[in-house]
């Protein structure tokens, strides 16, 4: 760990600055606590917390900015944001809602804090499924410690999990991207073990995807979890030597970024393969957007 990345993740980022809604927030069960007062998880809404969201709710999926998702949840209901809310008066949401909305508070907070895309292996047994947690700094253990703000009441009844929120992943629950990518290379992963059960996609090619995304969240730019641009591959492409090559540079700084901040840094702002210039493609709309 080095003071320039602690420093660099207590700041909001381009997507991560809430300051102006001057919540009150000194403690990561804290900003989980408000978050999951206001989002419901929308694939989930119907079975797990019996209620239909209206378009404006289910829409914030798409939402980058966690300011905007204030907004919305604002724009929902009149209670004050750090009230929790019945479910039908929260915005929907997925990992990534979650993830981010709760870095921002953090950050707000002045508690380095950054978003981590891998995989959790506590969805599906024997998959590690597309995911996205929260990793922060622990001043009193003098470490990073990753927890997964969306496992609210509903979440870990449902997965049979004692634990109570804010819940604590560690490397066996969950992968980095670059933890899978190295784990996949070496031999040790299969990589058809990686992507998302719900639409039968996995592969190598999920987990390229996903480092992408933890490259660029590591540099504070959170894009959302269908965002595709820059280097990659679908099936049933094969990657070239040149792309391995590329994807294990990658891999070896995100595994700890702290090691290597400045290299990584510099990887992102300089690579054009990776760096997000401002075009991307959203899979779940089916359509380019400017960023």
């Amino acid at each position: 760990m080095t003071s320039s990345s602690t420093e660099f993740y207590a700041v909001p980022g381009r997507h991560t600055d809430v300051r102006r809604f001057d919540l009150a927030i000194d403690s990561v069960a804290d900003a989980v606590r408000v978050v999951q007062g206001l989002v419901v998880y929308d694939l989930a809404a119907t079975g797990l917390y019996g209620l239909e969201l209206t378009a404006e709710q289910a829409g914030a999926i798409h939402l980058r900015d966690a300011a905007a998702l204030f907004d919305l949840a604002s724009a929902v209901s009149s209670r004050p944001l750090d009230e929790e809310r019945p479910p039908s008066e929260r915005i929907g949401g997925r990992c990534h809602t979650y993830t981010l909305l709760t870095v921002a508070l953090l950050r707000a907070a002045g508690i380095p804090a950054r978003s981590r895309c891998g995989f959790g292996a506590y969805f599906v047994p024997g998959s590690f499924e597309d995911h996205w947690v929260v990793e922060y700094w622990d001043a009193d253990q003098d470490r990073w410690v990753m927890v997964d703000a969306q496992l609210d009441d509903a979440w870990r009844n449902m997965l049979g999990m004692s634990a109570r929120a804010p819940v604590t992943v560690g490397p066996q629950q969950f992968l980095t991207a670059g933890h899978a990518w190295q784990a996949w290379r070496s031999g040790s992963l299969d990589a058809a073990r990686c992507g998302l059960s719900s639409i039968g996609e996995h592969g190598a090619f999920w987990i390229a995807g996903n480092l992408r995304l933890d490259l660029a969240a590591l540099n504070q730019v959170e894009m959302l979890p269908w965002d595709v641009w820059g280097l990659g591959w679908e099936p049933p492409d094969e990657p070239t030597p040149e792309m391995l090559e590329a994807f294990d540079e990658v891999a070896a700084l995100t595994v700890d970024p702290d090691r290597r901040f400045d290299e990584l840094r510099d990887r992102y702002g300089s690579d054009s393969r990776f760096r997000m210039d401002g075009d991307v493609f959203s899979v779940a709309l089916g359509e380019h957007q400017q960023v």
